[in-house]
């Protein structure tokens, strides 16, 4: 294979010449230097496999030779002659800390077809004549038009007929997917098969007497297609099952749910994007140089509520303030533009009230491109003169606007913000190595930036979280040390040392350098979510949750902030309190599928069911997922709507055909509406699903409890004993194998039993308001043992 690869290859309609060094599409041709074709060979040579790093620098730059940062930058140089794009592949896949996958099946330029086609004349090739023509003389088009014909007939008829003969309804659909299901069957019959002495053979030559043969050609592929399909779709029938008719209750949805944002505080201010006038590349790295200092500067002024730059970014230069009100939840901002011509730099403001709309500041600097730094320094100042934010009593005002650093050399910045800029972007290895080359390139102007360290060492704790290389640790550590050398005041230096620290689980490490950025920028919400987050893996619950809570307040319209609180509220069990906070995130992002989904489970575990209806339901708007409508058929279930849990269902079904925990949640609706033997069915078509995953990981204690469920469901007690027993033993604090041993329990009329084992449940961590509105445990609900359990009596 190597050396028919060197010969050349296609990628799709790309063709790749490895001894020329050159990839040739419909744009035109690109040129790949020696080592990055090199890897393209490498990756070719084993399509869809995983190749490591290790291996590739090995084969390309030779046992002991090369480097991370040289295989990236290749993989790059393929990329772009690939029009290839890290974050949608369709050629090279990058797996983070492992290698990469050649996701195209290289055809080589050798490779030939030798198909013949009926009625061509000495047995041409397909590509000897058109693909019409093809069509034409195998009789695919008299079929297709056959087929379409008998098909409508045979609904049309269906439509009429089984109405009066009193059919179920699924008779209907069965002939509708027969007929669809035949289809590309019968297309396929005519292209390779043809009638000879009263039998089917494959088509192997071109008589002359074709013509006289396309009819049986035809009739053999309608009603041989008809004959396939009609097993095919009871097969699917029984073990899958055909679409059901979505019941009113479901489609019809519940009442919209209303978002409450989160309220507006004094002092509280947001920097849009400035807009690109000229549009120009460096333009554009002035423009978001500018709001990102004036963000930074002005985020340290005490008594400040400062929109995050992530958040503002969110939003377009020149948004409507009623926009910018809802989005990021201020009392005013701060937008304009900035243009570059003929070496000046000219600067628009303009400071507005979010409420009114009104301008509250307009200013203009049209000044030489040099004087940037100087036009960056004024607006912050006059930013906060306007503002007029209430300083606490022991704080000098004018030390926060004092600019004192030595600004640096505006080439050196210009790469800088190269390097930020391409940091910004979704992480991933090529990303950072692109980072890492822009800040170098900064510092070869400059070596004395500290900015520009500050930069490689956030780029290196980033590239370890991708790479788990530790050579990353010693380089971040590196880049860190000498940033504070030039400059101690740095807070994005401590925030990326506390977030190295505690990805690698030193959490006192961690905790020191997060409080090192607070003492430096008390409003800092990566410092304050980071350490909250460290201080709950140092089970410093009320520290965590203060900090978190600081985070959400010191910066509004802050989405991830309120997130990250939410969740450590959920993760606590106050479920109420996490609605509420994921209540905000939603209200700030309508869109946000994670923040919609957290807070339909927040209202689904305090039992709040009738509010978790809708949140799910508009999560699935969002992104239609097989846990969103499993939760969702869920909540109608525990409502007692079981039509519309049946409903759901199907749906989480139809996106996942083999998720047996969808087929078993499905039983239970259709056991529970009296519909037995199609629950029976589910179950069945479950237990098949499960006992095959239990055979790949027979150690699996959450599918031993799933499947202890399902046997009971099935009438195989013993069976479902070993299985829950088995589960038990593995999974002894998971509050879920206590619940499923209850209802097993409880299923077979052992209360006693079932009970005790829900206390269990309970004290590991299940919620008793799904107990309290569990169907299967209704039979329960006036015991005094239960309510005990539930904590609804003494």
């Amino acid at each position: 294979m190597a050396s028919e690869i060197l010969k050349g290859f296609y990628l799709h309609d790309l063709l790749v010449e490895p001894l020329k060094g050159q990839v040739t599409g419909r744009s035109g041709s690109a040129h790949l230097t020696p080592k990055a074709m090199e890897v393209l060979r490498c990756l070719a040579e084993a399509p869809g496999e995983i190749v490591t790093r290790e291996h590739l620098l090995a084969e390309v730059w030779g046992e002991g030779h090369g480097s991370p940062e040289s295989l990236s930058h290749a993989v790059g140089e393929i990329r772009r002659a690939l029009d290839d794009h890290p974050g949608d592949p369709r050629f090279i896949q990058t797996l983070p800390r492992r290698g990469y996958r050649l996701l195209a099946e290289p055809v080589l330029v050798t490779e030939t077809t030798d198909s013949v086609v009926l009625g061509a004349e000495r047995g041409a090739r397909v590509t000897d004549i058109g693909f019409l023509e093809n069509l034409k003389r195998r009789g695919v088009l008299e079929t297709a038009i056959a087929y379409l014909l008998v098909g409508w007939l045979l609904i049309q008829v269906g439509d009429i007929v089984f109405d009066q003969l009193l059919l179920p309804v699924w008779a209907g659909t069965f002939v509708t997917v027969l007929v669809i299901a035949g289809f590309p069957i019968a297309l396929v019959l005519s292209w390779y098969l043809e009638f000879r002495d009263g039998r089917a053979v494959l088509d192997q030559a071109s008589p002359a007497d074709a013509r006289r043969r396309r009819f049986s050609r035809t009739y053999l592929s309608v009603i041989g297609a008809l004959v396939v399909a009609a097993g095919l779709v009871y097969v699917y029938d029984r073990s899958v099952g055909l679409p059901q008719a979505t019941p009113a209750s479901a489609a019809a949805g519940a009442s919209e749910i209303v978002f409450e944002p989160p309220p507006i505080f004094e002092n509280s201010f947001a920097v849009l994007p400035f807009l690109n006038v000229d549009g120009g590349e460096e333009t554009q790295l002035f423009a978001n140089g500018l709001v990102d200092d004036v963000i930074h500067r002005l985020s340290h002024i005490p008594g400040l509520r400062v929109s995050a730059r992530g958040d503002s970014f969110t939003l377009s230069p020149n948004t409507s303030s009623e926009q910018v009100r809802r989005r990021l939840r201020v009392q005013m901002y701060l937008g304009g533009s900035v243009e570059i011509a003929a070496q000046r730099i000219r600067v628009n403001a303009q400071l507005i009230d979010s409420a009114t709309g009104f301008h509250v500041l307009a200013r203009t600097f049209n000044r030489p491109r040099e004087d940037f730094f100087q036009i960056r320094d004024e607006i912050t100042s006059l930013t906060v003169a306007n503002v007029r934010v209430a300083l606490p009593p022991d704080v000098n005002a004018a030390s926060h606007l004092q600019f004192t650093e030595e600004p640096p050399p505006l080439d050196a910045y210009l790469l800088y913000r190269r390097g930020v800029e391409a940091l910004l972007k979704p992480k991933t290895i090529d990303t950072i190595a692109t980072a890492l080359g822009w800040y170098d390139a900064a510092l070869e102007v400059d070596p004395d930036y500290a900015a520009a360290h500050a930069g490689k060492c956030a780029a290196f704790v980033a590239g370890y979280t991708e790479v788990d290389d530790p050579v990353f640790i010693s380089n971040a550590e590196a880049a860190c040390a000498r940033a504070l050398r030039l400059n101690p005041n740095l807070d994005i230096v401590h925030t990326a040392l506390g977030d190295l620290y505690q990805s690698t689980g030193r959490y006192d490490a961690a905790e020191a350098a997060y409080l090192k950025t607070l003492e430096i920028d008390p409003s800092s919400v990566a410092a304050l979510t980071g350490l909250g987050l460290t201080y709950q893996r140092l089970e410093r619950l009320d520290e965590a949750e203060a900090r978190l809570q600081k985070a959400v307040d010191v910066h509004p319209g802050d989405a991830a902030a309120y997130g990250m609180f939410g969740t450590f509220l959920f993760e606590s069990g106050r479920f109420a309190e996490a609605a509420e906070q994921f209540n905000y995130v939603v209200a700030l992002e309508p869109d946000n599928m994670l923040g919609v989904s957290n807070l339909a489970s927040s209202y689904m575990l305090q039992g709040d069911f009738a509010a978790a209806v809708p949140a799910f339901q508009k999560a699935i708007d969002i992104e239609p997922t097989t846990l969103a409508y499993s939760n969702l058929g869920l909540m109608y279930y525990y409502l007692g709507d079981f039509d519309a849990a049946i409903a759901s269902h199907f749906e989480a079904i139809e996106l996942q055909p083999n998720d047996y925990l969808s087929r078993s949640n499905l039983g239970d609706a259709l056991w529970a509406a009296d519909r037995t033997d199609e629950a029976e069915r589910a179950y069945t078509t479950a237990d098949r699903m499960a006992s095959g995953a239990l055979q790949v990981n027979p150690n699996d204690p959450f599918t031993m409890m799933d499947l202890a469920w399902i046997k009971t469901a099935l009438g195989e007690r013993e069976v479902a004993r070993r299985l829950i027993d088995r589960a038990k033993e593995l999974a002894a604090d998971d509050p879920y194998v206590h619940y499923i041993d209850g209802l097993i329990h409880n299923r077979l009329g052992a209360s006693t039993a079932a009970i005790a084992a829900l206390e269990t449940a309970v004290e590991e961590g299940y919620s008793t308001r799904l107990l309290a509105g569990d169907p299967n445990l209704s039979n329960l609900v006036e015991d005094s043992r239960f309510q005990r359990v539930l904590g609804l009596s003494e």
